[in-house]
């Protein structure tokens, strides 16, 4: 084959200041030299070699781009239209796909929070007031409500409604309801120092205690031990199991008591009352001593909203009243305040996302509506908006993807905030099912 040879005229020492060296621009010299190229051969120890990640990859880079599809060495800057200029951008594609040191990472994917109510209630007589906890789910699927002089159970599964008790003297109305953990017993406190506990399956009364000297407007259970916060400041353990007995009496505040919870490793219980402070007390140490654990004294305003977190057993939040508006992020193995935020208007309750890292709010005192927030940061993800009135009482179903909101505009309304969005139904906001008609007077 035919190799031009460079001439002495295009010799580096020739040339003016005028006219530049051309050694570097012999084209035929150039396109001889591209044409007559063969890769190297790999030498014989180099046969057996395994190839590591990097050389596989620059391998394939060679090939892709010094090789046309018939196997021939590919010319370079080529200025006219061929087969060979047009690439194709797919390879880069597989060659990540292909690539070992390309990690696959899961994808997680968007979760949309539905704003809008799944369903209403009807909720006539509903009292609005900061010191009553007038709503509770159960783990059998059952929502508690106290309406007036009535406690009702709706059941979610069936959409029936079913009187459970009603008093006959105004001045004795139901002012708190707990669940136990089983979902078949429903303690009932009342407003003249009261307590009853009654089998919800039977629909019957098992037990009545008497031990406040005001109204019970806070109960909560821990197994077979209930505990109540009365409006004389006390709080009460019984023992349901010995007629109601007395287990420990704590002393716990100077006003009446606005919240009580217990924690979710049933260890230590939360209290918040209208003296403006938070006490937590260790159930291990409640018999020996009434001496509370920890005292939190930063809220300005009645506390009422008490959450433990469900994936943090030592997490307590709280919310401050009307002239607070804070929520509050305890650690209660050391005391300290993680975080604060300021929500511009009184908090009413708080609930835990126990499948996410959020937490839900519920306010009044200005706009009335509901939040969700981001945890640790307490960041506003979204706000939840209908009810017409403060939202006073949260609680949240067994499988932890719905919470009822119940509102002084006496309304309970169900999101599905927590879980996946529902389909859209025909009804939506409008399917409104009234607990005093639904009931067989």
């Amino acid at each position: 084959m035919y190799t031009p040879t460079r001439s002495k005229y295009n010799s580096p020492v020739g040339g003016d200041r005028f006219i530049p060296t051309r050694s570097l621009m012999d084209m035929d010299f150039a396109r001889s030299a591209f044409s007559n190229w063969t890769p190297a051969k790999k030498p014989k120890e180099e046969e057996h070699f395994n190839p590591t990640p990097k050389d596989e990859y620059r391998r394939k880079i060679e090939e892709h781009f010094n090789v046309d599809s018939e196997g021939k060495p590919r010319r370079m800057l080529v200025f006219r239209t061929s087969s060979a200029c047009k690439r194709k951008l797919s390879f880069i594609d597989e060659l990540l796909v292909e690539s070992p040191t390309t990690p696959t990472k899961p994808v997680n994917p968007v979760r949309h929070v539905t704003t809008h109510s799944d369903l209403i209630l009807d909720a006539p007589n509903l009292r609005d007031s900061d010191c009553l906890k007038l709503m509770d789910w159960g783990r059998e699927n059952i929502l508690a409500i106290a309406l007036g002089l009535s406690v009702y159970l709706y059941s979610i599964d069936s959409r029936k409604t079913e009187l459970l008790l009603e008093s006959d003297n105004y001045d004795d109305y139901p002012s708190s309801l707990a669940w136990s953990h089983d979902g078949r017993t429903l303690a009932v406190g009342f407003s003249t120092s009261r307590i009853e506990v009654w089998d919800a399956v039977r629909v019957q009364l098992v037990g009545v205690v008497e031990a406040h000297g005001g109204r019970v407007g806070s109960l909560c259970w821990n197994g077979h031990i209930l505990s109540s916060g009365g409006s004389d400041g006390l709080i009460i353990n019984h023992d349901v199991r010995s007629n109601g007995r007395m287990v420990s009496r704590l002393r716990a505040h100077s006003g009446e008591l606005c919240g009580l919870r217990w924690s979710e490793d049933n260890v230590r219980l939360a209290s918040g009352a209208n003296d403006c402070l938070v006490n937590v007390w260790d159930q291990r140490c409640m018999q020996q001593c009434s001496k509370y654990l920890y005292q939190f004294r930063d809220h300005t305003a009645p506390v009422r909203a008490l959450a433990w977190c469900p994936f943090k057993s030592h997490t307590l939040a709280t919310g401050g009243g009307p002239s607070d508006g804070s929520i509050k992020i305890w650690n209660t193995s050391n005391g300290n305040c993680v975080t604060t935020a300021d929500t511009g208007s009184q908090v009413c309750a708080l609930e835990w996302n126990k499948h996410k890292k959020e937490i839900l709010s519920a306010h009044g005192s200005g706009e009335n509506l509901i939040t969700l927030r981001s945890y640790p940061s307490l960041r506003k993800i979204v706000d939840l908006r209908g009810h017409k009135a403060r939202v006073l009482h949260f609680s949240q179903s067994p499988d932890g993807s719905t919470v009822a909101s119940a509102s002084a505009d006496e309304t309970i309304r169900f999101w599905k905030v927590f879980g996946l969005p529902p389909c859209p139904s025909k009804g939506g906001d409008e399917s409104i099912f009234s607990l005093k008609r639904m009931h067989i007077r």
